[in-house]
């Protein structure tokens, strides 16, 4: 899930819209996401500006003005090409003249799904169509996606900033710095460690699980497959899954992790990772990560969990 929404904008009279950019921003900046606008100014380019965003589904609603050729006529054309090409994406069809000829149109063009405005009525319609499609991905479990990607994005910069700074500096500048980096990492280590010579002496186990920094994801979960060892033979292959999952599919996962979506060549790619992976890959990860979750809440409720 992406903190920015994409309109790919088709009208032949670019400067004229900038009025109702702004409107839509200060829509979407209030809702917490970024506009990025992709204009098309003919209709000679809609074709090939569609098909370069075809597949990375980059595009989140599509603008289409009525009279792209100064005739009065054109958008027809535009529609149809939309359509056929982003065949399930929102569409709003606007002109100066009377919505109820727009609706003719798209009606005799066969076309489906369509919104329709006029043009000073544009960004008051466009604004409830981005609150009806934001609204699907705004809830709690979406939310949690978004933090994800972008804090995923903001570490993959910082990263490869503190390397670029690092290239800059001369021999000596650059031991100084790893032996400063080095320093605080021990300070920090001294720091866990006397947090957990405290937790430690009270022996209490709920406050060490609390100490989500120190007993890491991956030690909680290396630890709980040390003691389902017992579980091998009575409960079917549980045991083994957690282990394919430690060793499988977290690795993957710390991958995309750390790796930033961009735009190469005219496709999302993964930056940062050693391949790009196919939209196949993804899918077969998805299933393993159905598979695991359904591995995991079966050990809980073998465990008599609660998990309100």
């Amino acid at each position: 899930m992406r903190l920015d929404f994409t309109i790919l904008w088709i009208d032949d009279q670019p400067q004229h819209i900038r009025s109702f950019e702004e409107g839509l921003r200060n829509a979407l900046d209030a809702l917490g996401f970024k506009l990025t606008v992709i204009p098309v100014a003919g209709l000679d380019a809609v074709d090939a500006t569609v098909s370069e965003h075809v597949h990375d589904d980059a595009i989140d609603l599509v603008l289409v003005d009525y009279d792209l050729n100064g005739k009065g006529t054109g958008g027809e054309e535009a529609l149809l090409q939309v359509r056929k090409k982003l065949p399930f994406k929102d569409v709003i069809f606007y002109s100066g003249t009377d919505v109820k000829k727009l609706r003719e149109i798209a009606y005799n063009a066969g076309v489906d799904g369509i919104y329709f405005s006029s043009r000073p009525g544009l960004v008051g319609n466009a604004t409830k169509a981005i609150q009806k499609l934001l609204s699907k991905v705004m809830d709690l479990d979406h939310m949690r996606g978004v933090v994800m990607s972008a804090s995923s994005d903001i570490d993959f910069v910082v990263e490869r900033s503190l390397l670029k700074m690092h290239d800059a500096l001369d021999e000596a500048e650059r031991a100084a710095l790893h032996a400063e980096i080095v320093a605080e990492l021990r300070e920090k280590l001294k720091k866990w460690s006397d947090e957990l010579e405290k937790v430690g002496s009270k022996g209490d186990f709920a406050s060490l699980m609390k100490k989500k920094h120190i007993f890491t994801a991956s030690d909680r979960l290396g630890s709980l497959l040390k003691r389902l060892a017992s579980w091998e033979a009575e409960h079917d292959g549980t045991r083994s899954k957690v282990d394919n999952y430690i060793n499988g599919v977290v690795q993957r996962r710390n991958k995309l992790a750390h790796a930033m979506l961009r735009r190469q060549d005219g496709k999302l790619r993964m930056v940062g990772m050693e391949q790009n992976w196919t939209a196949e890959e993804m899918t077969a990860l998805r299933r393993e990560l159905i598979d695991h979750r359904d591995n995991f809440m079966l050990i809980a409720v073998l465990l008599d969990v609660s998990l309100d």
